[in-house]
């Protein structure tokens, strides 16, 4: 992800400027880890919201139908 769409996330999350640059800037050091990012965000109070970005969800077995 750009740091323009983490910003358009994070505000759509409802962060405060002031929470948007900490969290911004730990990016620009770190890197854009999703998982990393919602953990900040869960610690901070706030839903998280980069990890349905994740390609290794898995999938539960039980929720598909079947076709019988």
């Amino acid at each position: 992800m750009t740091l323009e769409e983490i910003t358009f996330e994070l505000q759509l999350a409802g962060l405060r400027i002031e929470e948007q640059r900490m969290l911004l800037s730990s990016v620009k050091r770190s890197g854009f880890d999703a998982k990393l990012l919602d953990r900040k965000l869960i610690g901070m109070g706030y839903a998280p919201v980069f990890t349905i970005y994740d390609d290794d969800v898995v999938e539960n077995p039980h929720d598909r139908k079947s076709n019988k």
